[in-house]
This record gives structure tokens, sequence and C-alpha cells, in this order.
């Protein structure tokens, strides 16, 4: 019975000291001088991203060097974040070979795939910066028209 009372004392006391925060705006706290003050993040210019959908529809319309260009600099992102990610499979494959754990008895294979998976994601990478050098050349063309 008396952790009952002292629980319901601890929550009737705790409301109580909770009814009394500030109220906070969309922003943050109205209190500037509060140590959770947060001031607003500017928002910067992000380039728009294209979709999948978008990059197929404007690959097969695209007429202007603009149009090419947006498709040259889509490929090379896409080329660029699969390289990261063949590097990050690469170094968990090295880290799996040269860990303290050689001789990894559940899943021998893991280095392998892990190496497998890099090697796919390299592939994919170097037709997207084939696909960008094309749409690159197809840009030069038109504007010399």
């Amino acid at each position: 019975m008396k952790t009952f009372a002292a629980v319901g004392t601890f929550i009737l006391f705790g409301m109580g000291t909770w009814a009394a925060q500030p109220a906070f705006s969309q922003n943050g706290p109205n209190n500037l001088m509060s140590p959770t003050y947060r001031a607003p993040v500017a928002q910067a210019a992000v380039p728009q991203e294209l979709s999948r959908k978008q990059v197929k529809r404007l690959a097969a319309t695209a007429e202007s060097a603009a149009d090419h260009l947006k498709l040259a600099n889509y490929f090379r992102a896409e080329a660029n974040s699969l390289e990261a990610r063949a590097t990050a499979y690469e170094k968990a494959a090295t880290n799996l070979r040269n860990g303290p754990m050689v001789k990894n008895l559940t899943a021998p294979s893991t280095p392998g795939r892990y190496e497998f998976t890099a090697k796919g994601f390299r592939d994919e990478a170097r037709l997207d910066r084939s696909q960008a050098a094309v749409h690159e050349e197809m840009a030069r063309e038109v504007a010399s028209l």
C-alpha cells in the first residue's frame, strides 16, 4: 500500500511540474535563453533529384542540352553512390577475412559474397559512368547545332 501511495504522490507532483514547462512553438521553445533552443535552419537550395520513372521519360524525350546534362548528372551521381556501396562491401569483406575469427563456421562464404556484391556494384557504376558520358556527348552535339 505504501508503494501505491508513493507512486501516486510522485505522479501528482510530477504532473504539476510538467504543466509548468514552457510552451514550444513550431521552431522551438519561445525562451531564447533556453539551453535546448536551436535556431531554425535555413533551407539550402538542394537540386531536385529525379526518380527512375522521370529518368526513363526524360531519356526518351530529351531534346535540349539541358535535358542531356540533367541525365548525365543523374547517372554520375548514381555511379558515385554505387562506388561508395562497393567500397563499403569490400571493406567489410576485408574485415571479415582479417578479423580475429578468420574461420567463420556459420557462414564461411560471407567475405566472398561481399566481394561478389562489390564487383556487381562496380560493374553497375561503370555502366552508369558510360551512360553519363553518352549524355554529355549528346548535350555537346545538341549545343553545337
